[in-house]
């Protein structure tokens, strides 16, 4: 009798135990229009933050879609219309890195967490004396090769220059716009070796920015960066809008500001139709004071 008692003992913790190892098979990062869960016999709303698990299975409605960051550290979208086992989804994928769930965590923060991030460290330096306002800090840091400058004019014209100086405000190059955004290629041969840019924007009707300072890492700070970046790269692939939003809250919580705007107007850029990655680039703008 004594061993059988200690036998159902034995089998409820390794019951337990197994159940506390389980974990989400996916995290919800992002959902447009109608998408669903199917746990069990019902189905439910699909809401940004749930965990879903491999026995899930969801269904995405025409023009809705879905962005989900597996357990393994790997991004997913789900565009297409229809019914999908999570398992399925799942064994599609190639592996990630595990590293990118703390940036996942930081991307479903709460806005008011993500403020005060960037309040404590000071990180934010404006200027918006000059009549046309460019969404870039006055001096900044910045590691990737892409760099996405937007403004806002108050004049009537759309038409702009985005003007590219060293130090010493010599001019390495000039790029002639239409619109209020340009992304800048760090690689231009005009621009590749240097390491410290100004940017200015003059506008057609005569307004213009003040002038931003970029340095490119360096030293152990570059060091740093390029080392937790090797740690979640693997999960990356297609950059897809899903993919560059990720991103931007890697490059957000590591304060490097401009290669977060990049990442965030970019997503923004790429899926139009995916109102919160618009809504996402507008409320860092916000949390970096450029709009109320």
């Amino acid at each position: 009798m004594k061993n059988y008692r200690w036998t159902i003992i034995l089998a409820f913790l390794i019951l337990n135990s197994v159940a506390f190892a389980q974990t989400y098979a996916f995290k919800v990062l992002v959902s447009k229009g109608k998408t669903e869960v199917k746990s069990g016999e019902a189905w439910s709303a699909i809401k940004v933050g749930a965990n879903l698990n491999a026995s899930d299975e969801v269904k995405v409605a025409e023009n809705s879609y879905l962005g989900l960051m597996h357990a393994s550290g790997k991004p997913l979208e789900v565009k297409e219309a229809g019914n999908y086992n999570l398992a399925d989804l799942a064994a599609r994928l190639s592996k990630g890195s595990t590293v990118l769930n703390k940036y996942t965590d930081f991307i479903l923060s709460s806005e008011e967490d993500k403020k005060n991030k960037l309040a404590a460290t000071g990180a934010v330096h404006r200027n918006l004396k000059m009549a046309l306002a460019v969404f870039l800090p006055q001096t900044s840091e910045h590691f990737g090769d892409k760099l996405a400058v937007s403004w806002q004019n108050p004049g009537t014209s759309t038409q702009a220059e985005v003007i590219v100086m060293d130090l010493a405000e010599d001019e390495l190059a000039r790029y002639k716009v239409e619109g209020n955004s340009l992304l800048i290629d760090l690689n231009d041969p005009k621009l590749k070796g240097t390491q410290h840019y100004l940017i200015r924007v003059v506008s057609k009707d005569g307004n213009e920015s003040a002038n931003c300072g970029i340095k490119r890492l360096r030293g152990n700070r570059k060091t740093e960066i390029e080392t937790a970046w090797n740690e979640v790269n693997t999960s990356f692939g297609e950059q897809t809008a899903l993919e560059l939003y990720v991103q931007a809250g890697f490059f957000e919580q590591n304060l490097l500001l401009t290669d977060a705007l990049t990442a965030y107007k970019r997503a923004a850029d790429m899926a139009p139709e995916v109102e919160m990655y618009r809504e996402s680039y507008e409320a860092f703008l916000q949390r970096l004071g450029f709009k109320n």
